[in-house]
């Protein structure tokens, strides 16, 4: 039901009716409209011979094509069964909500609209129209053709802009003009160092403005190593001559316009302004909206500006193969491009530019997401994202949020984001985000809350035994991030021909079989007037479980500076989980750089106790098989040399991963590992496993297992990372009545005992020997052909 606005003392009907023709019927209409069509202004063609009147719902039915050639007072509705199209002039159009079923259209694709058009939505809070909230602008079917004056979006500085001055430079070539309001994006770690100005004058490519700047925005290309380093700041115009906007009051309230596209209608929007829009914390309620539509090929959204909305900038709900190109979105609240449910696919976003993402108030998120709000927010990888700038958020720049399967309206639909293949990640720039610049983690749940989310892409999504299909990101550009510029979380993954630049951390892959490939990731360039967070050990790439590596990438300044102590390579901070011992490093190149540097390991954290690097080719320590560790006794040999400028051992011979667990998932640590040497380490678990310890160790070796719990019954010994001839003996006491070891995830066959330790260490991995005397169970993992893992899992 539509309840009336409160401003409104009376609401009259007023319907086109097709009566007389006058003589302004024979004036030129607009482009592409019929002949015949009535214009608004003629007094002849409304009900009582008048034009509508301030507070008149308006309808224009069916059969009918009217030529808007005046701008009426403001209306309490207006319902478009017919056609409304906008005459070649100035004009306003005010209305509490307008609901388009036939056609609503300014200008068209070959003749954009050049004057001044404005569509302002005004109405109640409270107002529910169809359903769909107040303040709408409702295409439910038919189409809405808008097209202003195509315009250069955004460009880039072509000089550095000190504090104060009041010109710019900018590179290309460009279109902006006195009057125009433009905004500059941060090129520092602050993303609210963005700045709003109005052009006065343009000569060549210089503009001059108002207000005067307060930050330093960045605008050179920097040469380093051979590849050019880009953080010239973006320069987006936010002005159009076609405006969609909330009435004066928005601002205060938070409740501006929507736009709504749902199944069935159709939306070409190029060239328009969008200010004012989106109502704050309410669902649905966005200043863009395909809502539920289904494939809209066709259909586009290039060429906008979308600037001070309260909710969102541009939504894709359960809507495919939508083009979005060369659009801005500055100063919203939440997620700016939003991609809802995880059902949307073959859609194209491309050159766009997005800025100055804000956290909403608490009450006002709606999505808890919203806390940490995303310029890009991606619920599906089988879309294609190219040349798009996420230029400053308060959490998220590009945000793969991939759910299980699609939630909301869209539950049921047989998409799994979790393990559909990427369209294309392509050319994207994310910098001065407060959070990580492009993640790959934390899907949502039904509920709207996030939880780690691992992305495997597969030939046959929902098939396990079908192929990984390898997730490729490519010339991924990140810089000035206060987190890192790239967290990946997955499998079969590349980060290839990045450049990252003055990030806190470069890159971490909390992944397996995923690497960085062909990449500059500098330390710190010369923007660098704003120092890195204090005492915080700036890093380039973050080694994590695995396996992940480094191939083919050049470092260049990282050296230790004031507080900051910083190094090319490093592992993830207070790493509690299992490492794998292949994690490596190939084709390596260190400008100006302290190669390597591991804190000390936390006893609460074993997976500190684990970090190891295998320098595959000799790029890292200058002999090709070493390998770097952490400063665990387990993990230092004799044959180790410590490096102090790395807080880290270099170690010939081999390095594996073992696992000891209880089946039953009773406690297993926390214990000590002893090696064969004396040398021992203390495990607590991994993080909310006390049935599970990893360590990293050298292979070749025997280890003795002290529990500090009551002892398992039912022990298992996993080994990774064994290369042919590697072993490790594993020791531990039992008091099983009787054994039985199966071996390699045999449920069936179990292995014989070996009469003698000595057996069991010339055997191949087939035998046990439990020294009964001592109450010791020995197991030798050693990997069958073809494998680089074994296990031995222990029953009574």
């Amino acid at each position: 039901m539509v309840r009336s606005s409160p401003v409104r003392h009376a609401v009259l009907l007023v319907t086109l009716t097709g009566a007389c023709v006058t003589e302004r019927e024979h004036m030129e209409p607009p482009p592409g409209s019929p002949a015949g069509a009535l214009r608004w202004s003629d007094a002849s063609i409304w009900p009582g011979n008048r034009v509508p009147v301030l507070g008149e719902s308006v309808t224009i039915p069916a059969d009918r094509v009217v030529v808007l050639d005046v701008s009426p007072p403001a209306l309490r509705s207006l319902t478009i069964d017919g056609q409304l199209h906008f005459d070649g002039q100035d004009l306003n159009l005010t209305a509490d909500w307008i609901v388009v079923r036939g056609g609503l259209r300014i200008g068209t694709a070959d003749a954009p609209y050049t004057h001044r058009a404005a569509i302002t939505l005004t109405g109640s809070d409270t107002e529910d129209v169809q359903g769909m909230g107040g303040r709408v602008l409702a295409v439910l079917s038919g189409t809405l053709d808008l097209h202003g004056e195509l315009r250069t979006t955004w460009t880039k500085l072509s000089a550095t802009a000190e504090p104060g001055v009041t010109q710019l430079q900018l590179a290309g070539t460009f279109d902006w003009r006195a009057g125009d309001r433009i905004v500059l994006a941060s090129t520092d770690f602050d993303p609210f160092q963005a700045e709003e100005v109005v052009i006065t004058a343009v000569q060549g490519n210089t503009v001059t403005f108002q207000p005067a700047l307060r930050y330093r925005h960045w605008g050179v290309v920097q040469q380093i190593e051979g590849r050019s380093v880009d953080q010239r700041g973006e320069v987006g115009l936010l002005s159009r001559n076609i405006v969609i906007q909330g009435d004066s009051t928005s601002l205060a309230t938070g409740s501006g316009g929507q736009v709504v596209v749902n199944a069935g209608a159709q939306a070409r929007v190029q060239g328009v302004e969008f200010t004012r829009m989106g109502q704050r914390g309410k669902l649905a309620r966005y200043p863009m909206h395909w809502h539920m539509a289904g494939s809209v090929d066709g259909q586009y959204f290039r060429n906008n500006s979308v600037w001070k909305t309260f909710n969102r900038c541009l939504t894709i709900h359960g809507t495919q193969d939508l083009k979005v190109s060369r659009n801005i979105c500055y100063d919203n609240l939440g997620h700016a491009f939003f991609l809802e449910d995880g059902a949307e696919t073959g859609n194209v976003l491309e050159d766009n530019l997005g800025l100055v993402t804000r956290r909403p108030e608490p009450a006002d998120r709606v999505l808890p997401s919203d806390n940490d709000p995303a310029t890009f927010w991606i619920t599906n990888p089988d879309n294609v994202f190219r040349r798009n700038v996420a230029a400053g958020s308060r959490g998220f720049g590009f945000w793969f949020a991939l759910p299980v399967s699609p939630t909301g309206l869209s539950s049921g639909h047989p998409a799994l984001p979790r393990q559909t293949p990427l369209g294309e990640f392509s050319d994207n720039v994310a910098h001065s985000n407060r959070n990580t610049g492009l993640n790959v983690d934390h899907g949502p749940r039904p509920d709207g809350t996030v939880e780690t989310a691992h992305h495997t892409a597969r030939e046959t999504p929902g098939n396990t035994s079908s192929a990984v299909v390898t997730t490729v990101f490519r010339n991924f550009v990140g810089y000035k991030h206060t987190g890192r510029a790239v967290w990946l979380r997955g499998t079969g993954h590349k980060l290839t021909g990045a450049v990252l630049s003055d990030n806190h951390i470069g890159a971490t892959f909390a992944s397996s079989e995923s690497f960085l490939e062909s990449a500059l990731i500098v330390g710190r360039t010369d923007n660098s007037a704003t120092a890195f967070t204090a005492n915080f050990p700036v890093r380039g790439y973050e080694f994590y479980d695995g396996r992940v590596g480094a191939e083919r990438v050049t470092f260049v300044n990282f050296m230790p500076s004031g507080s900051n102590y910083m190094s090319a390579l490093g592992y993830n901070r207070a790493n509690g989980f299992p490492v794998n011992p292949r994690n490596f490093g190939t084709q390596l190149a260190f400008v100006n750089a302290n190669r390597l540097f591991f804190e000390n390991p936390r006893d609460d954290k074993d997976g500190d106790k684990a970090s190891v690097v295998l320098d595959s080719d000799g790029s890292l320590t200058g002999v090709a098989g070493q390998t770097v560790v952490s400063r665990a006794n387990v993990m230092v040999t004799p044959g180790c040399r410590l490096d102090a400028s790395w807080n880290a051992h270099v170690c010939t011979g081999p390095y594996v991963n073992i696992r000891l667990r209880s089946a039953d998932q009773a406690a297993v640590a926390p214990l000590d590992l002893v090696r064969d040497d004396g040398a021992t380490t203390g495990y607590i678990g991994v993080p909310g496993q006390a049935y599970h310890v990893s360590a990293t160790v050298p292979a070749r070796r025997s280890y003795r297992v002290v529990y500090r719990t009551a002892l398992p019954t039912k022990p298992q010994v996993y080994a990774n990372g064994l290369a042919p001839g590697d072993w490790v003996r594993v020791s531990l006491p039992y008091l099983g009545a009787g054994i039985r070891v199966y071996r390699d995830y045999s449920t069936t066959t179990t292995i014989p005992a070996a009469a003698s330790l000595a057996e069991l260490d010339a055997s191949s991995g087939d035998r046990y020997f439990f020294d009964a005397t001592a109450g010791l169970l020995h197991l030798k993992a050693v990997a069958r052909q073809g494998r680089d893992w074994a296990t031995l899992f222990v029953t009574p």
